[in-house]
């Protein structure tokens, strides 16, 4: 039963992957269940077994793919902690640490979007394909869960600021979707990879800094 739940877990997984680089390879009418199907390697019949219709895979596949990146994403860039010494040491290697846990973010973010091609293929279907597909999309429970991460990475900061945390972990989840439809718009707006880590830097500075 143990082997039965997690093959059809995995191949749930791959029907999602599948569906991501299907929709942003053929938009949302191209991408039939036939096509995907066929991506995954399964019938479409077990396509169907998974997922009721094109819309709930769809949504599905968003919710997926935002909740996955995110967990890798955050799981990477939490703050260290550990003995600093006096009250002020320990205030200043907060607010750094909180410093560079944001600037990690938004770099991981950004280098993840323009070298990752499942990650693009996020994107793409998310700004360009689920307009399509609905009059209005919320990408709903998976970013607030990111909300609540960032504010997380912030949350320890004990300098001088007149900008809540949650707020200031509002305008972060901004930048990152802005991000994501300028690297399927107009990716050359982004940050170039020898000017990012220093552009996040002035960014985050900025923003944590109020």
């Amino acid at each position: 039963m143990r082997r039965t739940a997690e093959d059809a877990a995995k191949t749930r997984v791959a029907l999602l992957e599948a569906a991501l680089m299907a929709f942003e390879e053929k938009g949302w009418r191209g991408a039939t269940f036939e096509h995907i199907a066929e991506r995954a390697g399964v019938t479409r019949g077990a396509l169907h077994h998974h997922f009721r219709d094109k819309r709930t895979l769809l949504v599905e596949a968003l919710e997926w793919g935002w909740s996955d990146y995110g967990q890798r994403l955050f799981d990477t860039v939490s703050p260290t902690t550990g003995d600093t010494g006096s009250a002020d040491d320990e205030t200043v290697a907060l607010d750094e640490r909180a410093h560079r846990a944001v600037e990690e973010l938004l770099a991981r973010f950004v280098r993840l979007i323009t070298g990752d091609r499942a990650f693009r293929a996020l994107a793409s279907t998310t700004v360009l394909v689920a307009p399509q597909a609905f009059e209005h999309y919320d990408k709903g429970d998976a970013l607030d869960d990111w909300r609540e991460r960032i504010e997380g990475l912030i949350a320890s900061r004990r300098g001088a600021t007149n900008v809540a945390p949650r707020d200031i972990a509002g305008l972060v989840l901004v930048l990152l979707q802005g991000f994501t439809v300028a690297a399927v718009t107009r990716p050359d707006d982004l940050p170039q990879p020898d000017r990012l880590d220093a552009t996040m830097a002035a960014l985050v500075k900025g923003l944590l800094e109020t």
